[in-house]
């Protein structure tokens, strides 16, 4: 078994032992104490002697979303000691995981090799230098949908899904519905779209709002992206707030 199987093997596993069935709320109780964090944690300490180029490249977005949400689940006792969205920033900006000998905070993965080292929300600065060799691990194409991947163990949080290379596109098409029509809401008879405060952050991934009230639009349910057909020359863009607290179960 390769390790990025291991490594979705070990996330599915943790999903199943300690999250709701959809995968967004999570028992941090039964986590922290667990087996399936203790495997978690063997798999991430053996990437740091593992090389990513051996990951093939139609997989390796696959592979860091997943080493992402299993540092953030390996390390959840310290989010349950957070006070909010500083203290939130603090643990994905901190260095936290090694790979082939390389250090990596949460967003270092996220918004470094995920986002092409595009500025996460409230930066100004890219995470990574062009001189950095980290740069080379990153996936050869872009997705705007890994934004419905990256599980941050918040109320606002996209579901945990343990992501395999060969079903990548099927996975995250399922996982961008499925956050849009939990997270987003027509208001007005189709003259408002809520959407989450996460896309606003990330507008300009999707092509500005224009391209994101497009976006979202094709991912809600059929009735409610009727009403914004109908109106889609003045509808109007208005965003929930982000919720900060710890999904937890």
């Amino acid at each position: 078994m390769t390790m990025e199987q291991q490594l979705a093997e070990a996330l599915g596993a943790a999903r199943a032992a300690c999250f709701d069935p959809q995968g967004v709320a999570c028992d941090y109780g039964v986590l922290t104490g667990s087996r399936e964090r203790g495997r978690l944690a063997v798999c991430l300490s053996a990437l740091e002697s593992f090389d990513p180029q051996a990951v093939r490249l139609g997989a390796r977005t696959a592979f860091w979303i997943n080493v992402f949400n299993a540092g953030v689940l390996r390390d959840a006792p310290e989010l349950e000691l957070a006070m909010g969205e500083r203290d939130l920033a603090q643990f994905f900006a901190r260095p936290r995981l090694t790979v082939f000998g390389h250090g990596f905070s949460l967003d270092d993965i996220y918004h470094g090799l995920l986002r092409g080292n595009l500025p996460g929300h409230g930066h100004l600065r890219v995470p990574m230098e062009r001189s950095d060799p980290r740069l080379g691990y990153m996936p050869i194409a872009y997705d705007e949908r890994v934004h419905f991947a990256m599980y941050t163990a918040t109320r606002s949080s996209p579901a945990l899904v343990a992501f395999e290379g060969g079903k990548l596109d099927l996975q995250l098409e399922d996982a961008a519905e499925r956050y849009v029509r939990r997270m987003a809401r027509v208001e007005r008879g189709g003259a408002v779209l809520v959407v989450p405060r996460l896309l606003q952050w990330y507008a300009k991934d999707f092509g500005g709002e224009n391209g994101l009230l497009e976006f979202v639009a094709a991912h809600l349910e059929a009735t409610q992206a009727d009403d914004i057909d109908r109106n889609i020359r003045s509808v109007k863009l208005r965003y929930a707030e982000f919720d900060w607290a710890l999904n937890r179960r």
